[in-house]
């Protein structure tokens, strides 16, 4: 390294450590303003820590801590497909009412349309460079970005008082599968399986059909393997094989072309509903949340930087994506949940414990998708996705506390008047 990219790699530590030396002064006002709470809960400032730095570091360092960004990423894609598989729990899918489920299926049809119209328009207005099977590979992505924005809820054994799990729920899974079918037509490619005891002993698989179905077979392997290797482990230890067979499984997906998100989706509706310690695996993967908040804000950071660095940013794609997370999320959201659903079936949806506040966030589901996604796009479109869906979920998280705020005086004055 030059003397120029010493100097520009100290500049960047020297603003790191700063970012961290003013949060970690900074927590004290966090008690006096909720935003700013709410803001280092998010550790944002990782995001900016990890932008900094790959826009400081020398080409060579790049290059080395680019295989630890794909690590990360194969991990978090994972992870968070496991989350959402272990959401799928038989136990639960008895607490689905028929409202809830056509609720459902409405949320992810006005979904669709509603990218899908954005997206036109955006196609016709940059010009016909987005023609062909891309342009469908990308509209499925982005679909399934939209509804694995969906926030997973929590709910309760009332019976021991525990966490019976998260609600089972179609959006998250409706988006890892969109997600995935068009980030496997994005990375078409084929790949030979052997069967050294069967004819024909080698397999070509291609085409999605395919990919699907061994997707099935890699999630299921890998959710028997996690089955069988945590049964007589402690529960400290559970998250530490959990992790090392995610990342067993899904870096073997990656290397044949397959999408993690599946493998981790199917690895956790494998886990949730054969496990033993059913318990203990929901509490370890609670646990485990924080080390993901902390990897996937840095992972976007550092993704982002290397792509300005690369290509510049498509300010263009850019608006599109906060057009579909600013304007489309609460309009689809309001329109089916508070709108057609108090019409239909309000007790119903009293029921599932959705509030006002619930439909303005956006879970980290989106900025897995949007990094996997980051990483199949031209440089300028994937630092323009990252950035957006990074500054549409803030700009949304916002918008709910002060939702939840104004609800919270509204309430507040309603009780005051009745007293």
């Amino acid at each position: 390294m030059s003397e120029g990219e010493f100097l520009r790699l100290g500049l960047g530590l020297a603003a790191t450590v700063g970012i961290y030396a003013v949060v970690r002064r900074s927590r004290a006002w966090a008690a006096r303003s909720p935003v700013w709470s709410a803001w280092l809960a998010a550790r944002v400032h990782y995001a900016l820590a990890g932008l900094v730095l790959s826009f400081t570091a020398p080409l060579a360092v790049r290059q080395t801590l680019a295989g630890s960004a794909d690590l990360a990423g194969v991990f978090l894609a994972g992870i968070a497909g496991l989350a959402v598989g272990c959401s799928f729990d038989l136990r639960l899918l008895k607490r689905w009412t028929r409202t809830q489920v056509w609720l459902e299926i409405a949320h992810g049809i006005a979904f669709a349309l509603v990218v899908w119209l954005l997206a036109q328009v955006f196609f016709h207005l940059v010009g016909s460079h987005w023609a062909g099977p891309r342009r469908t590979a990308v509209l499925w992505a982005l679909c399934g970005l939209a509804l694995g924005s969906w926030m997973r809820r929590r709910v309760e054994d009332a019976g021991k008082g525990k966490g019976a799990g998260w609600m089972p729920s179609l959006g998250p899974i409706s988006g890892i599968f969109l997600a995935g079918l068009g980030l496997m037509q994005i990375r078409a490619g084929s790949f030979a399986v052997r069967q050294p005891f069967a004819f024909p002993q080698v397999i070509v698989v291609e085409g999605v059909v395919g990919a699907v179905l061994w997707c099935v077979v890699l999630g299921a392997l890998v959710g028997l393997v996690v089955d069988l290797a945590t049964r007589e482990v402690r529960r400290g230890h559970l998250y530490f094989l959990v992790a090392a067979g995610l990342l067993l499984g899904c870096g073997m997906a990656l290397a044949l072309g397959l999408e993690p998100l599946w493998v981790g989706l199917v690895a956790g509706g494998w886990l949730i509903n054969a496990t033993v310690r059913r318990l203990d695996i929901l509490r370890t993967l609670e646990r485990g949340q924080g080390l993901v908040r902390t990897v996937l804000p840095g992972a976007v950071g550092w993704s982002m930087g290397a792509l300005v660095v690369v290509g510049g940013l498509d300010w263009a794609f850019a608006g599109l994506i906060l057009a579909i997370l600013l304007l489309g999320v609460p309009v689809v959201r309001f329109g089916v949940w508070h709108g057609a659903g108090r019409v239909f079936d309000r007790a119903a949806v009293r029921r599932t414990g959705i509030e006002p506040r619930h439909l303005l966030e956006l879970d980290d589901l989106a900025l897995v998708i949007a990094l996997g996604l980051a990483a199949v796009l031209p440089a300028d479109q994937g630092a323009a996705l990252l950035a957006a869906v990074l500054v549409g979920q803030r700009l949304m998280h916002l918008a709910a506390l002060w939702a939840a705020f104004r609800l919270g005086s509204l309430a507040g004055a309603e009780a005051g008047v009745s007293r």
